[in-house]
């Protein structure tokens, strides 16, 4: 009988240290992250981190490769590009958890938006060689691979944006045949597509504000600002010499904008910078000549 209560004794304390010692999975916050692109690793992979460049994490691995990434607005959800099943037909979508998990391919296209219910993308695509139609044109796939569509507007586009709230699209309608070229910045409503505002401009890679206020954009070679209606246009950067600023994002609390820095010439590096709105505290986020993309969480 004392044996026997021994071993039971024993047993309760073993079950004790092992629950003691039991790790618990990490949580971990996504919210106001800086994503980016980087081949530190030898090949791009996706990474998040503070906007003070600390705290960097790997978010994808493996043998494909992936870019261009994308949070969905309540920073549980990626898109991006991936080598994974990227054809001469196209560069494929894959959409995942913030942490790598649970991978759906929606097929290709690029230059992708997250609607703000988090179940549509809006992207852009070329057609494929194969199909005998050249241009980019612009769509919405839901997250789960279903229901792609092409956006009845009038002509082509490119580099489109949902607004925040989910009921006004902006993108570039291309100029193939101006010299110079002049590409119109439009915005239409969603999802009926009239068009609300066209801006005659070579402006590029427009991004709403968090607020929906406000409007970053490229023109070559540095950032700009404007009111969502067009007026107010401000230049925020003033280009140093042999570099070009682009693909503009906002901070959560729309009072700073992260963009890439692009070295002109031979050396092609990517640099990742921030910069306050009215143009204050230019900087360069981390040392990582190899950054291709970037995105901020709200």
């Amino acid at each position: 009988m004392k044996i026997l209560c021994y071993l039971i004794i024993i047993g309760l304390v073993i079950i004790s240290v092992s629950s003691c010692n039991t790790t618990e999975p990490e949580l971990i916050d996504y919210h106001d992250k800086i994503l980016f692109t980087s081949s530190r690793s030898g090949k791009e992979q996706l990474y998040m981190m503070n906007p003070d460049g600390t705290n960097i994490r790997q978010l994808t691995t493996g043998q494909y490769w992936h870019n261009n990434g994308r949070w969905s607005r309540d920073a549980s959800k990626i898109v991006c590009n991936t080598e994974e099943g990227t054809t001469t037909a196209g560069t494929s979508m894959v959409v995942m958890n913030s942490d790598g998990s649970s991978r759906k391919l929606l097929g290709y296209g690029f230059q992708m938006s997250w609607h703000p219910n988090g179940n549509i993308i809006l992207f852009a695509n070329a057609p494929s060689l194969e199909s005998g139609i050249s241009g980019i044109f612009l769509y919405t796939v839901n997250t789960d691979g279903s229901n792609k569509s092409k956006l009845q507007i009038d002509g082509e586009g490119g580099s489109p944006d949902f607004s925040p709230d989910g009921e006004k699209i902006i993108y570039i309608e291309p100029d193939y045949e101006g010299s110079p070229p002049n590409p119109k910045t439009k915005i239409i409503s969603y999802p009926d597509f009239i068009t609300i505002l066209t801006i005659d401009s070579s402006r590029f890679y427009p991004k709403w504000s968090s607020d929906g206020r406000e409007i970053a954009f490229c023109i070559q070679p540095n950032i700009f600002c404007m009111n969502a209606d067009g007026s107010n246009i401000r230049q925020i950067t003033d280009m140093a010499s042999n570099m070009l600023y682009i693909y503009p994002n906002w901070a959560p609390d729309d009072e700073k904008i992260i963009f890439l820095s692009y070295t002109m010439g031979g050396t092609q590096k990517w640099y990742l910078y921030m910069v306050n709105k009215d143009g204050t505290n230019l900087h360069k986020v981390i040392d990582d000549d190899s950054v291709t993309s970037c995105d901020w969480s709200k």
